[in-house]
């Protein structure tokens, strides 16, 4: 009987292909530049501030370590991002009641207000970009994405820290 392997290789895609989805999928999200920059500009925001407002959001109470966790990024990093969200009023922090050396970070209502507005922008943004697509670019772009989600979520399972691996 042949030994199988714990966890066999699969034999990757013809790479055209993947430089062909990185292409594409590069471009589809330069799309999102202008919002990003109108964001930058009108809101003082960075990119990565906006990230974390959103992280933030998504999981109010959050710690910084948590937040360096998600974003592969160092804890000072994030200590800058936050401290700079602090001091424009859209995040708080608040000590943990039942671990008092645990800090949570919060929206404020105007943080909540700023992801609201930038969500409703994405949305309305997407909206009218798919509204010119026909029902089965749709189907296959839900598909599409589907696949890449789970693929991702895949990864993050077995290489959790893979943006910090392949930009040290």
């Amino acid at each position: 009987m042949a030994h199988m392997e714990a966890n066999p290789v699969r034999s990757d895609p013809p790479r055209s292909r993947i430089d062909a989805a990185i292409a594409d999928f590069s471009q589809a999200l330069n799309m999102y530049d202008p919002l990003r920059f109108r964001a930058w500009a009108e809101l003082g925001l960075t990119t990565a501030q906006l990230r974390v407002l959103f992280l933030i959001r998504g999981e109010s109470g959050v710690t910084a370590g948590e937040l360096a966790s998600r974003l592969s990024v160092t804890p000072p990093t994030i200590s800058g991002i936050v401290d700079r969200l602090v001091r424009l009023k859209l995040v708080v922090r608040e000590t943990d009641e039942s671990d008092r050396r645990l800090v949570r970070n919060r929206l404020t209502a105007e943080g909540m207000a700023v992801c609201s507005r930038t969500a409703r922008g994405g949305d309305l943004f997407s909206r009218r970009i798919m509204s010119e697509m026909t029902d089965a670019d749709l189907d296959a772009l839900i598909r599409g994405l589907s696949a890449f989600n789970e693929a991702s979520r895949r990864v993050a399972q077995v290489q959790p820290n893979l943006a910090a691996m392949v930009m040290p």
